[in-house]
């Protein structure tokens, strides 16, 4: 299937991915320079050097998914930062500009772009959010860190997901249970949600981290591209 337009991505790390539409570059959830030491691969560039960076997308206000050295980077290169009501007050405190919360329900245009909040699910970050990023017949659903339970399902019911970048890896505490999805949850959302391509994202910290033959080895029924740290793949053509 064409969609008539170029999507790139490329992996840094965890859940920080470049996402290239057209020209137009989204950074996702930024995380980089502080609690290295959590990683189980390690940075295959330094993320400052990218450029150019139009919009920071970020999911909620957890050290692994939004860092003070991507803060510094955003007020410098005066990118827009569009992210979770807690997440845009840390960015507003240390002097972004241009900052713009969502919570579900919420859509902002960036540059003939749609992206839009939808609910995320964890015990941890209340206010935590995905994202609905359109243009075109292309919607690209970004999961952050969350469940997948009915009501995500629901939410996402009225959007055709093109690419699925999706949570695969989480933490279980006692009493809580798990703070997000799974190998086993992610294919339940695949297998409901029906993506037309499916990318794992938030497997690469310690205690969380999956390995490149089990990700070659995971099973779902949609077309899987596992993104390679640090190699800027075309996803859609």
């Amino acid at each position: 299937m064409r969609f008539g337009m170029n999507i790139s991505m490329t992996l840094i790390g965890q859940a920080t991915v470049v996402i290239d539409i057209d020209g137009l570059v989204f950074m996702t959830d930024p995380w980089w320079g502080s609690f290295e030491f959590l990683r189980a691969v390690p940075l295959p560039i330094n993320p400052e050097t990218i450029s150019p960076i139009h919009y920071m997308l970020v999911s909620h206000n957890h050290i692994d998914h939004w860092c003070n050295r991507a803060i510094e980077l955003a007020k410098a290169r005066n990118c827009k930062v569009i992210g979770s009501p807690n997440a845009i007050k840390r960015a507003q405190k240390k002097g972004v500009k241009k900052i713009h919360a969502l919570t579900p329900g919420e859509s902002i245009d960036c540059s003939g772009v749609k992206v839009s909040a939808v609910p995320a699910f964890h015990p941890f970050a209340k206010d935590a959010i995905g994202f609905i990023i359109q243009k075109g017949t292309v919607t690209i659903y970004f999961s952050g860190d969350t469940l997948y339970n009915e009501f995500l399902h629901k939410a996402l019911t009225p959007y055709s997901v093109t690419i699925a970048m999706i949570q695969i890896a989480c933490s279980t505490y006692p009493l809580i249970g798990k703070d997000g999805m799974d190998m086993q949850a992610a294919t339940s959302f695949v297998d409901e949600v029906k993506p037309h391509i499916v990318i794992p994202i938030h497997y690469q910290v310690k205690g969380k981290y999956v390995t490149k033959q089990d990700l070659e080895n995971w099973s779902v029924r949609t077309k899987k591209i596992i993104l390679e740290n640090g190699v800027k793949t075309n996803v859609l053509l």
